[in-house]
C-alpha cells in the first residue's frame, strides 16, 4: 500500500499472532475472523469526534503494557460510536481515517510504537477526504473519547490587490517548501527533511497550485483560492525552511513573482490570507 510508508518486513512479522479478534460491529465491515476462538464478552465504548466528515476508519487496539502489542484490528465505517470486544487490562485506541485502499494483516503495525512512525506522503492526499488520525486509552467495559484530527493545513487567499498602476497579469498562486511526508499521528514539532516545489507528483495538483480568477489591480478583489500543505515548524528557526505562498505573473511585460511566508504552520490548522498588497 502506497501511500502508508516505512514499514519494513521484519516489522510486520507476527501480526497475525497478535490480533486477538476481528470481528462485524455496527457500521463496521471486517475482512473475517482470523481465529475461530469465542471473542470476549467485554468490551468498550468510543466516541469519534471529527469536524471533518471520513467514509472509514481503521481501528487499531493496543495492550497498554510495557510492549503495546496488537490486540486486534477493525474497518470501521462512518459511524462515530463503537462498541468495540476487548480482553482484560487497559487499551490504546488509534483510529486512522480515510485510509485508501485495503490494509493487508502483515501491513498492520504489531506494537503501537510501530504504529507511532507510520508517515503519510502528501503526494498522495486528497483535500475532499484528508487522511485523520487520533488516540486514547480506555479500560475494558470504560468509554473514551476519541478527536480524530486532519494532517492537511488549508491556505486561503482572499482580498488581493498591487501598489501602482501597472496590473499582475495572469496571475497563479502556489505553495513552495511544502513538506513531502508527516508522521500520522505526530502532534507537534514538524520539521521537514524533504520538501515540494512543483505539483507535478501530486495526485491532485490544485492542492498546491491554482490561478487567480483575475488581473491583479490596485483595487482589491477577492482571489477565493484555497491550496493545502503539510504542516511545517520550520519557520520559528531564523535559518528554517518554512512553506512560502507564491504568488507569480507578468508585470509590465516580464515575468514576476511574490513572496508571503506563511510562518509556523501547526497540524490541521488554517490560514486565511486578506487584504494583501503585493509590492
Amino acid at each position: 500500500m502506497d501511500m502508508l510508508r516505512r514499514f519494513t518486513e521484519k516489522q510486520g512479522r507476527g501480526v497475525l499472532a497478535l490480533i486477538t479478534a476481528v470481528m462485524v460491529l455496527t457500521g463496521c465491515e471486517s475482512p473475517g475472523l482470523l481465529f475461530s476462538d469465542k471473542l470476549p464478552e467485554d468490551s468498550l465504548m468510543v466516541h469519534i469526534n471529527s469536524r471533518i466528515p471520513f467514509g472509514h476508519l481503521d481501528i487499531f487496539v493496543y495492550k497498554d503494557t510495557l510492549t503495546q502489542p496488537l490486540e486486534s484490528h477493525f474497518r470501521c465505517g462512518s459511524n462515530i460510536n463503537l462498541h468495540l470486544p476487548c480482553m482484560s487490562g487497559g487499551k490504546i485506541i488509534a483510529a486512522i481515517g480515510d485510509i485508501n485502499g485495503e490494509l493487508a494483516p502483515e501491513m498492520i503495525p504489531d506494537r503501537f510504537s510501530v504504529l507511532e512512525q507510520l508517515s503519510m506522503d502528501y503526494a498522495e492526499e486528497c483535500p475532499d477526504a484528508p487522511l485523520q488520525s487520533g488516540f486514547a486509552t480506555a479500560e475494558r467495559g470504560g468509554r473514551c473519547e476519541l478527536t480524530l484530527s486532519p494532517l492537511l493545513c488549508s491556505v486561503e487567499l482572499g482580498k488581493l490587490s498591487i501598489e501602482g498602476d501597472s496590473p499582475l497579469l495572469n496571475p497563479v498562486a502556489q505553495l513552495v517548501n511544502v513538506s513531502a511526508s508527516a508522521k500520522i499521528f505526530q502532534s507537534d514539532g514538524f520539521h521537514p527533511s524533504y520538501t515540494l516545489d512543483s505539483p507535478q507528483s501530486l495526485k491532485y495538483p490544485l492542492m498546491m497550485i491554482g490561478e487567480i480568477p483575475f488581473d491583479i489591480g490596485n483595487t482589491p478583489r477577492e482571489a477565493d483560492v484555497k491550496l493545502y500543505c503539510y504542516p511545517n515548524e520550520d519557520a520559528e528557526f531564523p535559518s528554517g525552511n518554512g512553506t512560502i505562498l507564491r504568488i507569480s505573473g507578468r508585470l509590465r511585460g516580464r515575468a514576476q513573482s511574490y513572496e508571503i511566508p506563511l510562518g509556523v504552520i501547526k497540524r490541521g490548522s488554517s490560514h486565511k490570507i486578506s487584504d494583501c498588497v503585493l509590492n
